[in-house]
């Protein structure tokens, strides 16, 4: 993409991060903290598991706009309809599959909001661990019983998360509101 290409994709992108980024949601608080957490990285990769709407979508696309860089989006549903743009690539199915894994490459970032249940949160976990070079990102930490998810545990991401970072000796750091987001440590300081 031509430096022109990209001015005009940033314009763009700034103004639909400006709309999501102002429009209550269940993760808008985060939204600053995810371009923030992309520019403080300089990430030049994101994976995200997860776009349902295109909410966080949007503000991935917009951090990476501003390095550069490029988002990977992987979700069992349909592309949200928030337009084509050159530096993302959605693949529909299944992230936990090995013929999906088998072509991804290394992310500085991997975000993880997918079904937040327990055993498949852990399991994204082990899976992303070894291509996230920076950091990993998990939405909804704090929603005590997701829909359809058993009584048991509550607080089934953040236990994931815990249960995760004690096996592999990682720090990770939790952001109260909109359901929570947990920020774990991969390498260097966040």
């Amino acid at each position: 993409m031509g430096s022109t290409d990209r001015v005009r994709v940033g314009v763009t992108l700034a103004a639909d991060y400006q709309q999501v980024a102002t429009t209550p949601s269940d993760i808008w608080q985060h939204l600053p903290r995810l371009v923030g957490l992309t520019h403080r990285l300089n990430a030049q990769h994101v994976i995200e598991l997860g776009t349902r709407s295109g909410v966080s979508t949007t503000a991935w696309l917009y951090g990476l706009s501003l390095t550069g860089g490029r988002l990977t989006s992987i979700d069992l549903d349909p592309q949200p309809e928030i337009g084509e743009w050159p530096h993302w690539t959605f693949i529909q199915g299944d992230d936990l599959n090995p013929a999906i894994v088998s072509t991804l490459e290394p992310a500085d970032i991997v975000f993880i909001d997918t079904s937040h249940l327990y055993e498949h949160t852990l399991a994204e976990l082990h899976v992303y661990r070894w291509l996230a070079r920076r950091a990993i990102v998990l939405h909804d930490t704090d929603l005590e019983q997701p829909i359809g998810a058993p009584p048991r545990p509550r607080f089934p991401v953040r236990q994931a998360i815990e249960e995760f970072c004690a096996a592999e000796n990682l720090p990770w750091t939790n952001h109260p509101g909109c359901f929570g987001l947990g920020i774990i440590n991969v390498r260097g300081r966040h």
